[in-house]
């Protein structure tokens, strides 16, 4: 092509530009919030227009007649030139920019004329800063509730109409072992435990029916693990709001609470049971009493060679094996009187092995596990090994096909968490014993009522099912714990926790016992008050014989008239502790008003630290545990008496 040929279409081209520019800038000046622009193929500027110019601070003189390069920043011209360029080769692009702290959107493209021959290009840019704006605080916003959520110690969810899984948040892991992806699509009654589910269903229908108001549930979810966790759900239901239609759901572990609630209330129902039962015990110490007393008496009475003597033998061996069954049933609910001392816990153990053995029998292989240099503990020698003969046996019963049984001696400092967790236990340093065997093992329930008295799980009900029961209180009694680990077919293991009290060095013997034998009376007088006649009854026949004159009355009242009424002296007041109308105590300072030498003594179907917890015992004053034989009845009050002489 000529040089004349090329310089002829510039002008061309030229007055194409100038005619398809006065077009664009009449139609740009109806754009709203845009400008347009037109450009040359020197990326000259020969069309700047539109209401955009203003708010961005510009002009149409800074682009009318000057290059890209000319007009705009360096690092703008590097966005544009590419696009300025490619219009002008007949393509178009589209870019984002920042200018001037604001956000503007720049379309361009190729200009052709009517032979379709491009003359010029385009670029229509709009100011986009509200909308980067409004973006930019959603996407803040989106980042708070996903921070929200994702930290929140519950764990949410989103369910659909069909019950499917559609969102699960970070927590999910925490409390259930799934990520997030694990659980979308599922159906969430595939989670729910079997019991549960009929419960659950009817939760969701009533959220279904209630749009907007949270549902509140407590149901098993199932872990990734396999176990299953307590929750508590709420569920909103916000299937017709735009951009959620899904039941939202949260939900929090509640395992350790209800634990605790279930350990509370079975602490409720032991409670309840113990005074239950040292109540019924208190009566039959009561019959006993007189039972012992009165066979006591009619063996003093007859002869060696009596043919129904072995009858009466029977019956006073009856009632001595129901006074032991009163003292477990006492043991459990507390009450049973303990002689503690400072113990070697480790040293009784390994004591116990002689006996512990044999009652295994051959099948059971004990092993110890002694634990040195743990400290002492303060407790009943005699009762603590009963404690631990009881739990033995038990696991003998555990084991009939043979097994391990293994006691483990040691200490431990139980720290604020742990003490939570078997609440009402309290921190501190403790002497523990650990009784574990390979047995059979128990599930949940059965370990829920194992120390209630008469509970057993032995085939037709055979035992009395007082020996854990035993165990427990004297444990309690001793200001210790004792709690159970077992799941079916994976043993048991007993820990007894007893408050460390000083190191070894300080355990001494047991004190030696010396047997009294029972002193006759020298004539004193005994006022003897009871509200049980039978008990009134055999008292005093049996000081009655053994040299003591005695006056009776059923209660307090009637023992201050024949306080009044008996004119010569009265050494001693035996008196029960619980009674109608006025108890012992008050009865004694009466008395003592009106006679300030005489004796005191106290007898009860309770014991002395039960009673005196109720200030109903004088400190260091004498006292008789019924049920009592003769022997143990007249040596207490040959003490009473020559405490500090006969008044």
């Amino acid at each position: 092509m000529s040089r004349s040929g090329v310089s002829r279409r510039k002008p061309e081209r030229a007055r194409a530009v100038g005619d398809v520019a006065s077009l664009y800038r009449t139609l740009a000046r109806s754009v709203p919030n845009g400008t347009l622009t037109m450009f040359d193929h020197d990326l000259r500027y020969v069309m700047a227009e539109g209401t955009g110019l203003a708010p961005a601070g510009l002009s149409r003189a800074e682009f009318e007649g000057k290059t890209l390069a000319e007009a705009l920043p360096p690092t703008i011209c590097q966005v544009l030139e590419p696009l300025f360029r490619g219009a002008l080769a007949g393509t178009s692009g589209a870019a984002e920019i920042p200018y001037q702290g604001r956000w503007l959107v720049v379309w361009v493209g190729p200009v052709r004329d009517e032979r379709g021959a491009i003359v010029a290009g385009i670029s229509i840019t709009h100011d986009i800063t509200a909308s980067k704006q409004a973006e930019a605080a959603l996407r803040a916003s989106e980042a708070r509730f996903r921070a929200l959520v994702e930290s929140s110690y519950d764990a949410l969810a989103l369910i659909d109409a069909d019950g499917k899984i559609v969102y699960a948040s970070a927590s999910t892991t925490r409390l259930l072992g799934y990520v997030p992806e694990e659980l979308l699509g599922r159906n969430a009654l595939d989670l729910i435990h079997p019991d549960d589910v009929a419960y659950v269903r009817e939760r969701f229908a009533a959220a279904a029916g209630r749009p907007g108001a949270p549902v509140v549930g407590e149901y098993r979810l199932r872990h990734r693990d396999g176990s299953w966790l307590a929750v508590e759900g709420v569920a909103v239901n916000r299937i017709a709001e735009p951009g959620i239609g899904a039941i939202v759901t949260s939900f929090r572990d509640i395992t350790e609470r209800r634990q605790l609630e279930e350990r509370l209330r079975r602490a409720h129902r032991m409670e309840a049971v113990a005074r239950l039962a040292g109540g019924i015990a208190h009566d039959y110490n009561n019959l006993l009493t007189v039972m012992l007393g009165s066979a006591e008496i009619l063996l003093h009475d007859l002869p060696p060679a009596y043919a129904r003597r072995d009858d009466l033998e029977q019956i006073k061996a009856a009632a001595t094996r129901a006074a032991e069954l009163t003292r477990q049933v006492l043991a459990f609910s507390r009450q049973q009187v303990l002689t503690p001392r400072l113990l070697d816990l480790t040293a009784l153990v390994a004591g116990m092995e002689r006996i512990l053995q044999p009652l295994l029998g051959g099948r059971v292989e004990l092993t110890l596990q002694l634990g040195k240099g743990i400290g002492a503990v303060r407790a009943d020698p005699g009762q603590l090994e009963q404690a631990i003969v009881n739990v033995v046996l038990n696991a003998r019963e555990a084991m009939p096909a043979g097994g391990r049984l293994t006691l483990a001696t040691g200490d431990v400092e139980v720290d604020d968490a742990f003490a939570r967790e078997h609440d009402p236990m309290v921190p501190g340093h403790y002497v523990t014993l650990a009784l574990r065997d390979t047995g059979v093992g128990m599930d949940e329930e059965t370990r829920g009522h194992l120390f209630e008295p008469f509970f057993t799980t032995k085939p037709g009900r055979h035992g009395a099912g007082l020996g854990l029961a035993t165990t427990y209180g004297i444990v309690k009694q001793s200001g210790g714990y004792i709690w159970v680990e077992s799941a079916p077919g994976e043993g048991s293991t007993f820990t007894i926790y007893l408050p460390w009290h000083a190191p070894l060095a300080a355990a001494g013997a047991a004190p030696p016992a010396h047997a009294r034998a029972p002193a006759a009376g020298g004539g004193e007088t005994v006022l003897v008050v009871d509200d049980e006649p039978a008990v009134r009854m055999v008292t005093k026949r049996i000081l009655q014989r053994n040299g003591y004159a005695v006056l009776e009355a059923s209660g307090g009242p009637e023992a201050l008239r024949v306080l009044r009424e008996h004119p010569g002296p009265i050494q001693l007041l035996l008196t029960d502790v619980i009674m109608p109308e006025m108890n012992g105590r008050e009865l004694a300072e009466r008395v003592r008003e009106r006679r300030p030498g005489i004796k005191v003594m106290y007898m009860s179907a309770y014991s002395p630290e039960a009673i005196a917890l109720d200030g109903l015992l004088d400190e260091g004053a004498t006292f008789l545990r019924k049920p009592f034989e003769i022997g143990p009845l007249l040596q207490a009050v040959r003490q009473a008496l020559d405490a500090a002489g006969v008044a």
